[in-house]
């Protein structure tokens, strides 16, 4: 008699397949939830620094005062929202404004906080008001996760005008720190 081959899985073996996958995904799962929820964060963050960069972009483009700010909606100003406003001059309005970012949907679970809701610059690409304390110099990012999980992120702005984006919770020698 010649044995036959055989083809397929059997049930035992699609069923043990099925158990081990469902526990390699149930280690994995809080993983990428907090990879996902410190993309968030860091997404948010590198728009506020591509904000900032715009604003003084284009007022050396310009040559005339160009103003990051912090909105919560529209153009109020708000030292906590999640989104962001550049405009030209002193006022926002429809006429005045740069370009807008709404970030209510992409920043879900992140907390902004700003010690200011402004920040000019001059047509030399400088801090318009260096000498004064009511401008934006750092903003600090957060998330809903638990510290020890959490990626906080702080974006500083020099009076000179330049941003970075640097992590707070690394040592002080590490090109990433604050």
């Amino acid at each position: 008699m010649i044995p036959r081959r055989q083809l397929g899985f059997g049930l035992i073996e699609a069923m043990v397949t099925v158990a081990i996958l469902a526990i390699l995904l149930s280690v994995a799962l809080p993983s990428f939830q907090q990879m996902i929820v410190n993309g968030r964060t860091r997404t948010i963050a590198e728009s506020f620094r591509a904000g900032v960069d715009l604003a003084r972009t284009e007022a050396m483009r310009r040559n005339l005062p160009v103003t990051f700010r912090v909105v919560s909606s529209g153009c109020t100003a708000s030292s906590s929202g999640t989104s962001w406003v550049v405009f030209a001059g002193s006022a926002c309005s429809d006429t005045t404004l740069v370009q807008r970012f709404d970030g209510s949907g992409a920043g879900a679970g992140t907390t902004v906080s700003a010690n200011q809701t402004d920040v000019s610059f001059g047509g030399m690409g400088m801090v318009a008001s260096a000498g004064l304390t009511s401008r934006i110099s750092q903003i600090d990012f957060g998330n809903s996760l638990p510290t020890t999980q959490q990626r906080k992120l702080r974006l500083t702005i020099s009076a000179g005008g330049q941003s970075r984006l640097c992590d707070p919770g690394v040592a002080s020698g590490d090109p990433r720190a604050c």
